[in-house]
């Protein structure tokens, strides 16, 4: 594994998960962008660096592990944005969505952490997935172009 690629992949997973923690906030985009941010957003960004040619060859191996990362610094990031903002809207509008995520936060700022932090491990868990299936597809792709 080499560090460079972990350090860019948790850049664009940071980024990617901050842009995903403001796009949450808007209220019919906000569930497809949190599932993105579960499932899909180690993909996206391993695919991402695969068309930029920052990687090398297709690795099921080594994208599973990428894909992990990049799941879970993509939700921290989310969360460093969406959970500070939405408890800001749960104190001003009492009756929204958000009241909850305010309830959480009054709670504790320990428990908010934590929570987050498994929450993130589960995203990297599936993101680590959907990366190994991209990888998969991509070398039948890759292998089906190559017999024609």
């Amino acid at each position: 594994m080499n560090i460079l690629f972990v350090k860019q992949i948790s850049i664009l997973s940071l980024i990617l998960g901050a842009i995903l923690g403001i796009i949450t906030l808007i209220p019919y985009i906000g569930l497809l962008s949190f599932l993105i941010c579960i499932f899909a957003a180690g993909s996206l960004v391993i695919y991402y660096m695969q068309k930029i040619e920052l990687l090398g060859e297709f690795d099921t191996k080594a994208w599973t592990i990428y894909g992990a990362i990049s799941g879970f610094v993509c939700f921290i990031g989310f969360c460093i944005l969406f959970v500070p903002l939405a408890a800001l809207i749960g104190f001003f509008a009492k009756t929204s969505f958000y009241l909850g995520i305010s309830i959480m936060f009054r709670l504790g700022f320990f428990l908010t952490i934590v929570m987050s932090f498994f929450i993130a491990l589960i995203a990297g868990i599936m993101n680590g997935f959907g990366a190994m299936t991209t990888s998969y597809v991509l070398e039948l792709l890759k292998n089906n172009n190559n017999l024609k």
